[in-house]
């Protein structure tokens, strides 16, 4: 399934095409998928919230049991097989023209792709948790580069990133468990650096650009004012309002900012020459290194403003970030030796930002394939696009690299919608709106499941029960006496 998957990507990323898809909430949609989708993606949003192994509902923390998506990849994956199955028994008991007018088989073994978020723990959790995907049937999984226990929804708030060799780490460990165990296994990896504020570690100097400093020589740590504020008894409010003034106060900012304005700022000559210069080094170096070649661009130590990332660390001890795209192409091009695609998650479906992050990954990995979450969390009625933007955005992003785009949550939305409404309308007026809203409307759309017991396998059942019978059976679930029979021959059905 693995192999299948990346030659349906490497297919697109030839053509300039791409892969949809959405999250599958249970085995209906996964089989109902299959005709029209190449490829399903396993969200752990949708798993937290209906389908946690504790039983335990709750939003996307990453605090479910580990093996919950690899149960819910378990049961899709079996879903499929017995569907497999089940239409290769009926296709073997069609004569020639029965099969000539049935069409081409559906395959039904659509390649999963599923959430590993940041790996429940360690490397070794890493490992166990690849392992265990593949076990059950996952052609690729992804995994983010949040902290585990503070993991948050790419689309909430408070998310803490680790070092960018801390997530290399964990891409390393989830290939090598798939080495050893032989498969090819697609590795995707997620950033969510466009938005996250905070950083567990300021050990890797590929991360040191892109922390906020204090550069108010004359601050106290946010730690030291926020516990004295406590201990006199402040509330949550007045807490939050001391946290912002004091980041106001302290005028927050990336080193490589500070010294940007600082030459703007000087009388030195050449400052054109010398922007350029500092652009060029910048985001590429060390803050130990930056801050001495800071000091030779601007004449001198005493000339480098005051900068400290100690200053704003929170309470926790994380480092404050700011974010946005040239973070995440920095962080995808560690990434990239390690991952078959990057994902870089988004808070808007913007096209520029999409197109920027596909070219600053080109430009240094120029075969690299990329993926786009398509996310119900975004308004997409106040996106800013018209109809025809938004009916090419899936083309659009094809074009960029983005070989697999997905819309994370569509199975459980889907599922609520049509719940709501079906739940709405038969609690008012009975059974006539069950008729109208489902039973026709899969009549109209030609939806197998109008034939549930076929649907679910009973005439491949039978078949077994006669092979061990010996060819006969009286207890035939779909012999005589079967409600279905009243589906045949109906106007407007296939059935």
């Amino acid at each position: 399934m693995a192999k299948k998957l990346w030659n349906i990507f490497q297919i697109c990323r030839q053509k300039g095409g791409y892969s949809h898809t959405f999250g599958a909430l249970d085995p209906v949609q996964v089989i109902e998928m299959a005709p029209h989708l190449l490829t399903v993606y396993v969200s752990g949003w949708q798993c937290s919230s209906t389908a946690s192994t504790s039983n335990e509902p709750g939003p996307d923390f990453a605090d479910y049991p580990m093996d919950t998506v690899p149960n819910k990849v378990d049961q899709l994956f079996r879903a499929q097989c017995h569907h497999d199955r089940r239409q290769w028994e009926e296709r073997c008991n069609m004569n020639p023209s029965e099969l000539a007018t049935s069409g081409d088989p559906i395959d039904f073994l659509r390649p999963i792709i599923a959430d590993g978020d940041t790996g429940h723990g360690g490397l070794t959790a890493v490992m166990k948790l690849t392992k265990m995907f593949i076990e059950k049937g996952a052609a690729g999984i992804h995994f983010e580069d949040q902290k585990p226990g503070t993991k948050k929804c790419g689309h909430m708030g408070g998310k803490v990133l680790v070092s960018m060799q801390d997530h290399c780490d964990r891409l390393i460990a989830s290939r090598l468990q798939a080495d050893i165990m032989g498969t090819d296994t697609i590795i995707v990896a997620r950033t969510d650096a466009d938005a996250s504020t905070l950083l567990d570690s300021n050990i890797d100097p590929r991360d040191h650009p892109f922390i906020l400093g204090c550069t108010n020589p004359s601050m106290r740590s946010l730690n030291v004012t926020m516990k004295e504020a406590a201990n006199r008894g402040a509330d949550a409010n007045e807490l939050n309002e001391i946290c912002m003034k004091w980041s106001n106060d302290a005028k927050l900012m990336r080193f490589p900012e500070l010294i940007e304005n600082a030459i703007r700022s000087s009388n030195l000559p050449n400052k054109q020459n010398l922007l350029i210069k500092w652009a060029e080094k910048a985001y590429n170096s060390s803050h130990s290194e930056a801050r001495k070649y800071a000091e030779v661009l601007l004449g001198g130590k005493k000339n480098v403003p005051f900068f400290c990332w100690e200053l704003p660390r929170s309470r926790e001890g994380y480092y404050k970030l700011k974010g946005g795209t040239d973070y995440c192409i920095a962080r995808g091009r560690a990434y990239a030796p390690y991952a078959d695609l990057i994902w870089m998650e988004t808070a808007k479906p913007v096209l520029k930002e999409a197109e920027k992050f596909a070219n600053g990954m080109h430009e240094t990995h120029p075969h690299q394939m990329l993926a786009y979450n398509l996310s119900p969390s975004f308004n997409w009625d106040t996106a800013g696009m018209s109809k025809e933007e938004m009916g090419s955005f899936n083309r659009d992003l094809g074009k960029l690299g983005y070989v697999f785009q997905f819309i994370t949550l569509a199975g459980f939305h889907s599922d609520g919608l049509i719940s709501s409404i079906l739940s709405r309308e038969y609690g008012k007026h009975g059974i006539i709106k069950y008729v109208e809203l489902i039973q026709r409307k899969e009549r109209e759309e030609q939806v197998d499941l109008l034939t549930h017991q076929k649907w679910s396998g009973a005439d491949l059942m039978d078949r077994q029960v006669k092979l061990a019978t010996g060819g006969v059976s009286s207890t035939s679930s779909m012999g005589e006496g079967v409600t279905e029979a009243q589906f045949r021959n109906v106007p407007n059905s296939k059935l």
